[in-house]
Parts: structure tokens; sequence; C-alpha cells
């Protein structure tokens, strides 16, 4: 798992076989391929993988907030991972560019991915907007929406520029997401 993560952080999903990443883990390809069944079947044991660390760390920094202080926390959270070591924090920005660039059929996968995160971040707003803290007046799936694109955007961005400062990029997500959400 580990190689295949690194290599599609690495080359993209397109240009990484599963011959390479046999190499990588020191097996075959055909281990992994006995392991996995196929590419695709492997991606989505990534994707599981990948949302089970993001949902472990997400519950760990968030601990007991709740609304807007978890709201920004998530932001946090987000970037702090796709800039970190390990590139399981990086893989879903790859595997999603790709899915909108070359293949329809990782689609799905990238679009469920998605709504699972832009349901988290409705629940946490609807629970903001109860608990007093987050305006009553948001279209709370445009507003989820809308911060999964900018944290997405800026991911990106620290991904492909090592000039794009993460403090600074944080900062200003925090601002704006102050900006529009508190009540």
């Amino acid at each position: 798992m580990q190689a295949s993560v690194e290599l599609i952080v690495e080359q993209g999903l397109a240009n990484t076989s599963l011959a390479d990443i046999g190499r990588r883990a020191g097996a075959s390809h055909a281990l992994v391929n006995h392991r996995f069944g196929s590419k695709d079947e492997l991606v989505d044991r990534i994707i599981e993988v990948a949302t089970a660390h993001y949902a472990e760390v997400a519950a760990e920094r968030i601990g007991r907030l709740t609304g807007l202080d978890a709201v920004l926390v998530v932001g946090d959270l987000y970037l702090d991972l796709v800039v970190g070591a390990d590139p399981l924090g990086r893989v879903h920005v790859v595997l999603w560019s790709e899915a909108i660039a070359n293949t329809a059929t990782r689609r799905t996968a990238q679009t469920e991915w998605d709504r699972q995160f832009r349901d988290f971040l409705s629940q946490l707003i609807e629970d903001g907007i109860a608990a007093g803290t987050i305006r009553p007046d948001l279209v709370v799936a445009e507003t989820a929406l809308t911060i999964v694109g900018v944290l997405r955007g800026i991911a990106m961005q620290l991904m492909l520029d090592e000039g794009v400062s993460l403090p600074d990029s944080k900062s200003l997500v925090r601002s704006l997401v102050l900006a529009e959400l508190r009540a």
C-alpha cells in the first residue's frame, strides 16, 4: 500500500504500473495483482485507507470542538496533511486531478470521496448553526462545496509550487471562513 501511494504521488496513477509498485515494495507485480486484483481495486483500497486516515486525524484534532471551531480545524488539517511527510495525505489530490483529466472510470470513486468530505463539513456547519457560532442564513451544501473547493485549490498549489506559504494559506483560509461563516 505504501509503495502504491508513494508512486502515485510521485508520478501519477496513469504512469504507475503494478510492476512498478511491486518493484518499489520488493515484490512481484503478480503478488500486487493477487493482493488487490487490479489497479482499480488497488486505488479503491487506497481511497479507503486515505479516508480512514483523514477521519482518524480529524477526530484527534477536532476532539470536543464543534461548529465554527471544528470547521477551522478541518481546514488547517487538510492543508497540513497535503504538505506533510506522509504521501497518504496527498494521494487524494493526485487521484482527484487525474479523475478529472484522464479517467472517467475513476470519477465515481472520487465523486463519492468528495461527497463524504462535503457531507462531513455540512454536518459541522449545521452543528455550528444550531449552536449559534455559524450564521443561520447560509446555504449549507453550497458553503461546504465552496470550502472544499478553496482547500483543494490551495492544496494543488502547495503541491505544485514550493513558494506557496502554508502558514499564509492557512491564515487566509481561516480569515475567509471566519468572515463568511461567523454568526
